[in-house]
């Protein structure tokens, strides 16, 4: 099993993208035109001609570098098209370049994996592959109740919401304290471009009176439907439109072999929301690998 360090320009992205695509843990985030766009940077470990990769997105700061994990990419880690093992884990993460001082990045459910500095995060997903009435039956009362409202309210939903109105309206909502900044969401933008062009970017908003008080943005890859951005207004949450496109989604994409990725997360109210559609849990891995100078280290722990 040789692995071989890539600087980017010397990737085939051909061949990059295949094993993406052929793996059965290949996830949007490790995508060429993924990493393109979201990554400052991005450099790569290959193991025997494309049969497995990581991706290593970096930066460079006061002289030094480091990877981590782009803006709106939940899970990266190690694709490959046979079994990962432990030992294939063991020999990429010893195979990341000595350069990189401080590394800190999201594997994937498919890269089991455990050390002292690594720490356990959830995902939470939904089968599609039944009629929308078996799938209706697992929605909580709540989710049911909100579903009802929206649709009294007379709120209406639409697909192909311009991506940039939802950034606008999400960004309005949560005052960029994500974790992404305005580069970020720049970058996002062109991204969603980029993956319309591709029919790989699916939007849809909820309207009342004429106006977008709702709206959600999922990338479309493989059998995989990733909710990666939402965003609502006052109005919108005492009504219930979020609920309403999220039905409405689950109505579009069911009754095929798909799977319905919600994103995450670890935070509470993220949580309530995605299990009252009877979402699965499952978990990933993010580690650390702090090489950095004294004093730098321990400020990084």
């Amino acid at each position: 099993m040789a692995i071989q360090y890539l600087q980017h320009a010397a990737i085939d992205k051909s061949k990059w993208d295949e094993c993406i695509a052929n793996s059965a843990n290949g996830l949007i985030y490790s995508t060429s035109i993924y990493l393109d766009h979201m990554a400052t940077n991005w450099d790569a470990l290959v193991m025997d001609d494309y049969k497995a990769v990581m991706p290593l997105p970096f930066r460079r700061k006061y002289g030094i570098y480091y990877v981590y994990p782009p803006a709106f990419s939940q899970q990266i880690g190690i694709t490959s098209v046979e079994e990962i093992t432990p030992i294939i884990i063991d020999l990429f993460l010893k195979n990341i370049p000595k350069k990189f001082r401080y590394v800190e990045m999201n594997l994937n459910t498919g890269n089991v994996f455990s050390s002292t500095t690594s720490i356990i995060r959830n995902n939470y997903f939904l089968p599609l592959s039944k009629p929308f009435e078996a799938l209706q039956k697992n929605f909580s009362r709540s989710a049911n109740r909100n579903i009802k409202k929206a649709t009294y309210e007379n709120v209406i939903t639409k697909e192909g919401v311009n991506a940039a109105e939802i950034i606008a309206v999400h960004r309005k909502r949560f005052n960029d304290n994500v974790g992404a900044n305005d580069e970020d969401y720049k970058r996002l933008e062109n991204l969603f471009t980029a993956l319309k062009e591709k029919n790989m970017l699916f939007t849809i908003g909820a309207y009342k009176a004429n106006k977008l008080i709702a709206g959600s943005a999922y990338f479309v890859y493989k059998n995989r439907i990733t909710f990666i951005i939402n965003g609502n207004n006052s109005e919108s949450l005492k009504i219930g439109a979020t609920h309403l496109l999220m039905n409405e989604t689950i109505k579009k994409f069911c009754n095929k072999e798909n799977i319905l990725d919600f994103e995450g997360s670890d935070f509470v109210e993220f949580v309530r929301f995605y299990t009252q559609y009877g979402a699965i849990p499952e978990n990933y891995t993010m580690i650390k690998i702090n090489n950095l100078p004294w004093p730098l280290s321990l400020f990084k722990k």
